[in-house]
């Protein structure tokens, strides 16, 4: 036997050890596992229906696929001309042929957004080191089970709002700042650590940004992770790296996005911020939700707590309460007064314990203190800045693992740490009250939207503030679809745009229609359609059929005289 043959011999005896071992091992099955339940609870959920799939998340990345932005106006509202780049998935989902298998799809999505789970489960084992294993195994499980039971992650999963698509990323960035914090002095040694290291975290955290802008409430926390973790390795290069590669990731999936809004209108994030940028297609002012914002001093401070009672517009628009994050907010605080209570009486350790036990129980809950500045930061960012509740669903994710984390530094005994984790979990987990986003039921397409035929370079005009745009991409594509009287964009205005419905709506030549939203309403079309000395025809209005449950929808035929 030759030695090549010698060497193929022992690569078939051994490889299927190899391969086996591969496929017994935790850290492989396991977030298999994880993923495919995501996937499965999705479809048991049943397929998205949701007011902003209606709004937007349809008529957006079909818009900016096929150049729409100057051609129509505004239909999806202001929101119509966010970044879609997070909706490609479910997008592309819905255009092929998967759309006829329902509960494909749905678990397509579900999966995807599973991956959070597992990155919970992965940060879970990177800080919470006890060194009993059944201790160990039951906080990282507990932890893991607080943190995906939540009102937010469940009620979001297999959903189009994308909260839980940039929060891989949000979580994926911090999980490498984590292992980054905690390399050892042999690996940081290395030429290439520098960019190896810091580059992927800040890739990753800058995709998140760019994916959903509202991600940008964790970019302070992550950004201060980055300092710290160079100050603790002595590299003020890693640091130049991680904010490089935070700007290429932004870029990567927004760049053209920006590009696009600035040659069409001269403001990159169009409307928004045209206080700024004062395009001449919009008003010189600012557009901000601020309805969920906290109303004084003391709801900034203490906004979770408020949360542990149902209610509904305080932090969603819909019925809510998860005690998780007054639980989050307890934990941080114990541990902090824990922690501070053991420096001040360092040399007379509490309860009789030795300075050894103290070391001990530290290195059992690795880099617990930067996930707690990571939660304390971005929480009062989020509080600041928005205050809608599932902007923030990955510090609800993280609820468990600050919990367990503060267990290990409270108490010294394995059996009271398991105890109380048992104990929060099935106080999280009986008292949430999950929010209702809208599902539909199962049909022979997961979008199935008919559209009356529409003539050719037809005009139509939507003027609502009912989320209304998502029948467009199943429409006629020469036709233009003009928004007025929505949620920016009003008749009373003298902006390029509001001109520019007023020019083409008194143009005489093209077909025209006007969109009837819910009951059917001819005193409130003719009374729209005088403003351009228009009224409806006496034909009759055509229904648009559509799965998307919501108002009814018709196109109703515009006089031509």
């Amino acid at each position: 036997m030759t030695g090549q043959e010698a060497a193929v011999a022992v690569t078939k005896r051994y490889r299927p050890l190899a391969v086996d071992a591969l496929l017994t091992a935790p850290r492989f099955w396991l977030p298999i596992v994880i993923v495919c339940g995501a996937g499965l609870l999705s479809v048991a959920l049943g397929p998205d229906n949701n007011w902003d799939l209606r709004y937007y998340h349809l008529y957006a990345p079909w818009a900016y696929l096929h150049h729409r932005y100057l051609y129509d106006i505004g239909p999806a509202q202001s929101q119509g001309f966010f970044n879609p780049a997070a909706d490609f998935l479910f997008y592309a989902l819905i255009s092929s042929g998967l759309n006829e298998s329902p509960r494909i799809v749905a678990f397509i999505m579900g999966a995807v957004h599973g991956i959070n789970a597992a990155l919970v489960l992965a940060i879970a084992c990177h800080v919470l080191r006890p060194v009993r294993v059944a201790e160990r195994t039951t906080l990282r499980a507990t932890a893991l089970m607080i943190g995906i039971t939540g009102a937010g992650f469940v009620s979001l999963l297999g959903t189009t709002t994308n909260d839980l698509i940039n929060s891989i990323f949000v979580l994926g960035a911090l999980l490498g700042l984590l292992k980054i914090a905690e390399l050892t002095p042999e690996l940081t040694a290395r030429r290439d650590f520098a960019w190896r290291s810091f580059a992927w975290p800040g890739l990753v955290a800058g995709i998140a940004v760019g994916l959903k802008y509202t991600a940008v409430i964790f970019a302070p926390a992550l950004g201060l992770l980055a300092l710290i973790a160079a100050v603790r390795r002595r590299t003020a290069v890693g640091l130049v790296v991680f904010g490089v590669a935070v700007l290429l990731g932004f870029l990567a999936v927004a760049g053209h996005h920006l590009f696009t809004l600035w040659r069409d209108f001269g403001n990159p994030t169009f409307p928004f911020l045209n206080q700024i940028f004062r395009s001449p297609y919009y008003e010189p002012e600012s557009i901000r939700d601020e309805q969920f914002l906290p109303r004084d001093v003391w709801q900034v401070i203490a906004y979770p707590f408020y949360w542990t009672k149902t209610t509904i517009y305080l932090v969603t628009e819909t019925t809510f309460r998860d005690w998780r994050g007054a639980i989050g907010y307890v934990a941080i605080t114990a541990a902090l007064l824990k922690l501070a209570a053991d420096y001040v009486f360092r040399g007379r350790p509490p309860d009789g314990a030795s300075a050894e036990t103290r070391d001990e129980t530290r290195g059992e809950t690795r880099g617990l203190g930067l996930v707690f500045i990571f939660v304390v930061v971005s929480f009062f960012a989020w509080d600041l800045g928005f205050g809608l509740y599932r902007y923030a669903v990955a510090l609800e994710m993280l609820t468990g693992v600050v919990a367990m984390g503060a267990l290990i530094r409270l108490f010294e005994g394995s059996r009271i740490r398991i105890i109380a984790a048992v104990a929060l979990l099935a106080v999280a987990t009986t008292t949430t009250v999950y929010p209702d986003w809208g599902h539909g039921q199962y049909g022979e397409r997961y979008v199935d939207v008919r559209v009356p035929a529409l003539p050719p370079n037809s005009v139509v005009l939507i003027a609502t503030w009912e989320p209304a745009a998502y029948f467009i991409p199943f429409a006629e594509p020469t036709a233009q679809y003009l928004g007025i009287e929505n949620n920016y964009l009003q008749l009373s205005q003298n902006n390029k745009l509001a001109v520019e419905v007023k020019r083409i709506m008194r143009t005489p030549g093209r077909a025209k229609f006007v969109l009837s939203v819910g009951a059917f309403n001819p005193d409130g079309l003719n009374k729209l359609l005088g403003h351009f000395d228009l009224k409806l025809s006496a034909s009759a209005c055509q229904p648009i059929r559509s799965n998307l449950e919501g108002s009814d929808l018709s196109l109703c035929p515009v006089a031509d005289d």
